[in-house]
């Protein structure tokens, strides 16, 4: 698929996109209740951990792929 139409499918159904409970809860109430503004930006701050764990594993696995290739070619006298 195309960038141009793979930005235009997302952007023609961004309205459908809702928050879940969980995350759409703390601004219901308002500033009244700050226990759960606090757990919402806790529950923000896990996820975006989780995130950049799996960032680190995929990107260290890449790491180690791409440095084997390199040195196997090294050692076969490929280009």
């Amino acid at each position: 698929m195309k960038p141009a139409a793979l930005l235009s499918a997302i952007l023609m159904f961004q309205h459908s996109a809702m928050a879940c409970v969980g995350c759409r809860t703390p601004m219901v109430s308002g500033a009244e209740e700050p226990q759960t503004i606090l757990a919402g930006v806790a529950f923000s701050w896990s996820v975006i951990t989780m995130l950049v764990i799996v960032g680190a594993i995929v990107g260290g696995l890449g790491f180690f792929i791409a440095s084997t290739c390199r040195r196997v070619d090294r050692e076969n006298g490929s280009l």
